[in-house]
């Protein structure tokens, strides 16, 4: 049997997935620069702001920087500083902030000011360095570095900072050489230990890694950092279980409070799908700071995941509330309704994401299904068509438009809208599906096996093609010995699909296996018992193995079912099984049918 939901698509919400989950805590990489642990030593020089109305500015940039407000903090500073432009404080101020909002090119121009006119310039210098590095401009990072070294040799930070902006220009040798003779200087600092342990962490060497973080933390007992990098070890060898131990091991000796090892804990219960320990560990930690927002949305998440609505619900709520304007959380809160069946709110959430950003090509999908599903076709083409228009290689929307125009019986308008759909995505298995079963709904049969072939040719193990084509086979009566072993492949992923179970009985019944036939329907009948198409096949089975009585009553069951059945009507008719509008059973049953067709 054809399933009778061959155009159903489960939807994912591309933007909202486990990837999302696992970026926002996985380590991407182990290297970075060492932030300077003093303010720029520059502060301590300072002169008295000469210029009074410097001052004033200078006082209210810094009730602004104080208060977080670093943007207006910024703008003061620069007021104050055309002011007193040879001002080494409001220099550094300026510096330091334009740094922080992401403004490094400016920072870089500001810092060289700086070197220029402060008597002590080595700590502009190394800072410099690192805007260098944090831009990638690795090169001028080594060549700044290199001017410190000349003014302090003996420099340990120096040395292994300079080590990792080599290591980013691959020179891996000169790298190690540069770490290791800022160890040399200071064998006790962590930080060297730690450093050597990054370069070999990022060349692969996750051995060497893991033994320069063992002495980084022999050096510093409760060196979070270097418990966290042995951590990625273990997750990059996949040794979860001795990860999740480090993890554990940070939380209950060295800090009960990471966020680090929190969301790390918690992706790998996540990722070995045990989704209420990982509940549990961001329940625990939500205790100590209930506002982390980024921390509520992935618990939403896990709640999703073993299908507590109410709570994924309650959760997303809490963050839409706290961050009204993040579009992303309301795509997912839109999701979630829309898992609960509660398509209207859905549909709310879905429209106040497109308003706001009329680009988010998934809320558009999302909102043409509900909307197709709701019957307001118009709207809904208009909505799928404008997803296309905004990414014409998304394969949902055409899947989801195709989907409208068939169940609208407008086959035609379906096949236009798959083809568009190949054209753009040529190489997705559900497009030439679905193009396929609309070419058998338009009975071209060998254009629909052309494109079943074509579903399994990029997806050998799909398995409603597979059922397709061998039921397709069998019903037509050829190429029998294929479409058992077809149908056979598509049960070896699914063994309990009533629907490829009666395949499979229907394709012994016309190769003449009568009891395999019987046995395998009778299954399906068990399997899906309110299916008339197998009751159908199981009454035919009866009637070929002459026993009439037990067919007469499975193709009553039938009707019973679908009472439009013609072909069925017909054929119990013909059988000699009587009328069946006498029939004490169906006579309500054809009642209905003629009101129904009366006010049609």
């Amino acid at each position: 049997m054809k399933e009778r939901n061959d155009m159903v698509l489960r939807i994912s919400l591309l933007i909202i997935t486990l990837a999302l989950l696992v970026s926002a805590c996985t380590p991407v990489r182990n290297i970075s620069v060492i932030r300077s642990e003093e303010t720029l030593e520059i502060e301590q020089d300072t002169q008295t702001i000469s210029s009074p109305e410097a001052y004033h500015n200078f006082l209210a940039a810094f009730m602004d920087e104080q208060s977080g407000n670093l943007r207006d903090a910024l703008l003061k500073y620069e007021v104050a500083l055309s002011f007193d432009e040879n001002s080494l404080f409001l220099l550094s101020r300026v510096a330091t902030l334009q740094a922080k909002l992401g403004h490094v090119e400016s920072a870089i121009e500001t810092m060289k000011r700086l070197i220029t006119l402060a008597p002590r310039p080595n700590p502009a210098i190394f800072l410099l360095a690192e805007l260098y590095f944090n831009v990638g401009d690795y090169e001028k990072s080594v060549e700044t570095f290199n001017q410190l070294i000349e003014k302090e040799p003996d420099s340990v930070r120096v040395y292994l900072n300079r080590g990792m902006a080599l290591a980013n220009l691959k020179r891996l040798k000169e790298a190690e050489e540069s770490i290791k003779k800022g160890i040399s200087l200071d064998r006790e600092n962590p930080a060297g230990y730690l450093y050597l342990g990054d370069l070999y962490f990022e060349n692969g060497n996750t051995k060497k890694a893991r033994k320069y973080y063992e002495k980084a933390i022999a050096r510093k007992k409760n060196y979070e950092q270097a418990y966290l990098k042995i951590g990625a070890v273990y997750l990059k060898e996949k040794d979860y279980n001795n990860a999740e131990k480090i993890y554990k091991e940070i939380l209950t000796k060295v800090n009960p409070f990471s966020r680090d090892a929190i969301l790390q804990l918690m992706q790998i219960h996540a990722q070995k799908k045990e989704y209420n320990s990982a509940i549990e560990v961001l329940e625990r930690a939500l205790e100590h700071n209930p506002r982390d927002y980024d921390m509520l949305f992935k618990l939403s998440y896990l709640y999703k995941e073993i299908k507590d609505y109410t709570k994924a619900i309650q959760k997303a709520l809490i963050v839409v509330a706290a961050r009204p304007g993040d579009t992303r959380m309301h795509a997912f809160l839109g999701y979630l309704y829309e898992e609960t069946g509660d398509y209207d709110k859905s549909k709310q959430e879905y429209e106040h994401v497109i308003a706001k950003d009329p680009s988010d090509i998934e809320s558009h999908i999302h909102l043409g299904f509900i909307l197709a599903r709701n019957g307001e076709k118009d709207n809904a083409i208009n909505i799928l068509e404008r997803a296309i228009e905004l990414d014409p290689k998304r394969p949902n929307a055409y899947l989801i438009l195709g989907m409208l125009y068939s169940q609208e019986k407008d086959f035609k308008k379906a096949q236009d809208v798959y083809i568009r759909g190949i054209e753009a995505v040529p190489d997705y298995p559900g497009m030439h599906f679905n193009l396929g079963v609309v070419y058998d709904k338009l009975e071209m049969f060998d254009d629909m096996v052309r494109e079943m072939k074509k579903t399994l040719e990029l997806d050998p193990e799909q398995e409603n093609a597979l059922n397709y084509l061998g039921y397709s086979y069998a019903d037509k009566g050829i190429n029998l010995d294929e479409a058992i072993e077809l149908i056979k492949n598509a049960l070896k992923g699914n063994p309990d699909n009533g629907a490829y179970v009666d395949s499979l009985g229907w394709a012994y019944y016309k190769k003449g296996w009568t009891d395999l036939a019987l046995e395998q329907l009778k299954r399906a009948a068990v399997l899906m018992p309110d299916d008339p198409t197998i009751l159908e096949h199981l009454g035919d089975v009866y009637l070929e193995k002459n026993m009439r009585s037990e067919a007469r009553e499975e193709w009553l069951k039938a009707l019973l079912l679908d009472i439009e059945n013609e072909k069925l009507l017909g054929k119990f008719r013909e059988t000699g099984f009587g009328d069946p509008h006498e029939e004490e059973r169906l006579k309500g049953k054809f009642e209905e049918h003629m009101k129904k067709k009366t006010l049609q």
